[in-house]
Parts: structure tokens; C-alpha cells; sequence
């Protein structure tokens, strides 16, 4: 296995870490061309942090916590953004491992009512793999002109106590 050790941080802390990895792979000139290259993004609550045995660090992801709405209805969401994983580690299961843990921590330590993540399609079958499902319905999310309509990228849900599928969901703050 690829990955030989997971930490989960507060945001801050583990941003020096980070930073590095998420430069590399998302430097200014791939953002240019991305489709949610404009959208404000909400700092994340926690970062999980995969380390090889030479501890470096070879995948990232953030965690963001939040009270939102679906349907008028209060819910707790684990959201996880900032997927990013070290170009030679890369299809040897760093990000699927990130990705089970991180459920794991926001299912168990927070509570969460279900996961969502955002994604363009080419990443799709990665998180389909491990038990995301496409939410078909309206996201809103809060952007410096407002609250907007978002669809930079799709939405995918992560059944826990509740499985969404359609609706409207209000992220009742910034998307991650």
C-alpha cells in the first residue's frame, strides 16, 4: 500500500503540509482552465493528510462542516473538497484510502447526516467506486454577488443517516 500513514489536522495546522502538494497539482495555469476557476471556495475545518513511509506527503483532501438545508430541512453535512493526490502516487489507492477515512471521521466523530463533494466528470467514477451517488437536484451556495446557483461542478452524496438525491440543497454558506 501507498500509504503508510493518515493524519486528520485542523485546517491551519496542516496547511504547511499541504500547500506544497496542492501547488503542484493545481498550479495557476491549470486553474486558468478549469470551470470553477472564479467560485470562492470556504476554507476547510480539518485537512486529512496521507503520508508514504518516507513520510511526504502524497494526498490531500479537506473536510468542511456544515449546517445547511435540503428541502427546508436542517442538515448537517461532511464535505470534503481539495481532493488532490502526488502525481507518482497516483492510481495505487492513496485517494481511495483518504476518501474511506474521511467518511469514517465525519460519519463517526461528526455526526454528519450525509457527505457531498463536488467533481468534474472525469473524477466521477472514482468517488462512484466508493459509494457516492450523483444528487440530481439544485444546489445554492453564497458567492461575494450572493446566493447563486451552483454549477461549476456536480454534486455527489455519500448516504450516512440520510440518502439525498433530488431537491433543493442550500450550503447556507461558500461550496468546497
Amino acid at each position: 500500500m501507498v500509504v503508510d500513514q493518515i493524519e486528520i489536522k485542523e485546517s491551519n495546522v496542516g496547511w504547511p503540509q499541504a500547500a506544497p502538494l496542492l501547488k503542484a497539482v493545481w498550479s495557476s495555469e491549470i486553474i486558468a482552465t478549469l470551470p470553477w476557476r472564479d467560485v470562492v471556495w470556504a476554507n476547510p475545518d480539518r485537512r486529512l493528510l496521507a503520508f508514504n513511509r518516507d513520510d511526504e506527503v502524497i494526498c490531500h483532501l479537506a473536510i468542511v462542516l456544515r449546517d445547511a438545508a435540503w428541502n427546508g430541512r436542517a442538515v448537517r453535512i461532511g464535505g470534503i473538497g481539495g481532493v488532490a493526490t502526488r502525481e507518482d502516487s497516483r492510481r495505487q489507492g492513496a485517494a481511495s484510502t483518504a476518501m474511506r477515512r474521511a467518511i469514517q471521521e465525519i460519519q463517526e466523530t461528526y455526526k454528519a447526516d450525509f457527505g457531498l463533494l463536488f467533481c468534474e466528470p472525469r473524477h466521477a467514477s472514482l468517488y462512484v467506486s466508493l459509494g457516492w451517488r450523483s444528487f440530481e437536484g439544485e444546489v445554492f451556495v453564497m458567492q461575494p454577488q450572493g446566493r447563486v446557483r451552483f454549477d461549476a461542478s456536480n454534486p455527489y452524496v455519500f448516504d450516512l443517516k440520510i440518502a439525498p438525491r433530488a431537491g433543493v440543497l442550500d450550503l447556507c454558506g461558500l461550496p468546497w
